[in-house]
C-alpha cells in the first residue's frame, strides 16, 4: 500500500500567491493552466524557492530495511514517522527481522521526493528499495491530482536528471562519469 496525498488546501492558489509574493503582489488573480500537468513539471525542473509551498505525504508500509532507506535520504528534509517498535508502546518484543512490515508516513517537498527519487531509483539501490520507489513513482504517475502526477513524472535517478553518473564507483548503465567530465572539462 502506497498513498499519496497534498496538504495544502488550495495547491495552486497557495504557489501563486507565493510567487505573486516574491513579486510584491498581495492578491494573486484568478489562475487556470492550460495543461496542469505540464505547468507543475516546468515548476518543479525550475526548482524556485516558491515550489517548497506545496507538500504532500507519502503513506505506506514496506519492510524496515527500506523505510530505513527511504527516510535516510534527507535532502530537502522530508520529515518522516514511522510504526513504532517500542515493546511497552506495542505490547510485544522488538523484532529482529529487517524485512518486517511497518507503517509510516514521510511529508515532502517536490524538491525533497526529487532529491530522494535521484538516490533511490538509482540501479546501485538496494533491490527491494528500488522495487518500493519505483511502485511509489508509478502511484504518483497514475495520480488524478496533476501536482502529484508531474512529481513522478520528474521522479528519476541522478544519471537520467544530468547524463552522467555522479556516483564514485557507478553502477555501469550510464557511461559518463559526471566527476570526469567536469575533470576533462576543467583542463580546457
Amino acid at each position: 500500500m502506497i498513498d499519496f496525498r497534498i496538504l495544502n488546501a488550495d495547491i495552486l492558489f497557495d504557489y501563486r500567491e507565493a510567487c505573486k509574493t516574491t513579486q510584491g503582489i498581495m492578491q494573486p488573480g484568478p489562475f487556470n493552466p492550460r495543461d496542469e500537468v505540464a505547468f507543475w513539471v516546468k515548476q518543479i525542473v525550475a526548482n524556485d524557492s516558491t515550489i517548497r509551498c506545496m507538500t504532500f505525504r507519502m503513506k505506506a508500509t514496506a519492510p524496515r530495511s527500506v523505510i530505513m532507506q527511504i527516510i535516510r535520504a534527507t535532502k530537502g528534509h522530508p520529515q518522516p514517522e514511522v510504526e513504532s517498535s517500542r515493546p511497552d508502546w506495542t505490547g510485544k518484543e522488538r523484532s529482529s527481522d529487517p524485512y518486517e512490515e511497518k507503517l509510516f508516513i514521510q511529508d515532502h517537498t517536490a524538491e525533497s521526493w526529487i532529491e530522494m527519487a535521484k538516490q533511490r531509483l538509482c540501479m546501485r539501490t538496494e533491490a527491494k528499495t528500488r522495487a518500493f520507489m519505483v511502485a511509489a513513482v508509478n502511484a504518483l504517475k497514475d495520480s488524478e491530482l496533476p501536482f502529484l502526477r508531474a512529481v513522478g513524472l520528474c521522479s528519476m535517478p541522478y544519471c537520467k536528471w544530468y547524463l552522467a553518473c555522479p556516483e564514485i564507483k557507478s553502477c555501469g548503465k550510464c557511461k559518463i562519469s559526471m566527476a570526469k567530465d567536469i575533470l576533462n572539462r576543467a583542463e580546457l
